[in-house]
């Protein structure tokens, strides 16, 4: 006797454990394997291996960079299949160092100039700038993503992973969306006998940023997730979720202290 179908002659849908342990229902959507573009010879100690992580075209960087822009972009499970980009990771993050570092730069020779005062008198300690922003803006892109990659894996041992590497680039792709309050960060130059105006300016950067750019994260982390986790899961997504917008608080708050001073 041959298996008995589904009503319409459907198959009988394929179901697979989202985790290792828990016994939660599994997620509807599957992840298989990283997908790679081109394969690449070379162990993990020759440079022809990371080729497959910069294996990236000029239109498809600025098609990664313009859907980044809208955070309401959702991801398709597919998408977390593939392997990602560190081309992206690197220079975008190294971009808005540079930018973090001008505008503010900016911002405080402006200040000088309408107060009549020259570069000596103010002051600025440039390489401590520029430090403190490529430490925090590298270390939140790539260590959350890192600490997340290894409390899926070795503590609630999802069996269905998301390359490392695309965890980075969700996080570093998402960083584009400060750059429309560094820009405007400018203008604490022009508000310089303005003290309650300058706070509310600085807080509106910061404040601008962190949404736009942790929603992004968050939204499509949220997406990520659903994939790995069952019912019987949700506490410990939305644990993980909840943990991750504390870290992207703490980010904004370590921006707003090294860039615009004190709280």
């Amino acid at each position: 006797q041959p298996d008995p179908q589904p009503p319409g002659g459907a198959s009988p849908p394929v179901r697979r454990g989202a985790r290792a342990r828990g016994g939660g229902a599994a997620a509807a959507t599957p992840l298989t394997q990283p997908q790679y573009k081109k394969t690449y010879e070379g162990g993990l100690f020759s440079l022809n291996y990371y080729r497959q992580y910069f294996d990236l075209n000029t239109s498809d960087f600025f098609r990664n960079c313009l859907a980044s822009m809208n955070p309401l972009t959702q991801p398709s499970a597919d998408d977390f299949n593939h392997v990602g980009d560190l081309y992206g990771s690197v220079w975008i993050t190294a971009s808005l160092v540079f930018l973090l570092f001008f505008c503010n730069s900016f911002a405080i020779l402006l200040s000088g100039w309408f107060l009549g005062m020259d570069l000596e008198t103010l002051q600025i300690n440039y390489f401590k700038m520029i430090v403190a922003s490529i430490n925090l803006l590298y270390g939140y892109t790539f260590v959350i993503p890192a600490i997340l990659y290894i409390v899926l894996k070795f503590y609630l041992k999802v069996l269905f992973l998301a390359p490392f590497t695309n965890l980075i680039s969700i996080y570093s792709y998402a960083n584009l969306l400060w750059s429309p309050a560094v820009f405007l960060s400018i203008f604490r130059g022009f508000l310089v006998n303005h003290n309650t105006l300058d706070m509310v300016l600085k807080w509106s950067c910061i404040v601008v940023g962190a949404l736009l750019s942790g929603f992004s994260i968050i939204y499509k982390i949220k997406v990520y997730f659903t994939t790995i986790f069952g019912e019987d899961d949700k506490k410990s997504m939305y644990v993980l979720l909840s943990l991750l917008v504390l870290a992207h608080i703490g980010f904004a708050i370590g921006v707003k202290i090294s860039f615009f001073g004190k709280l």
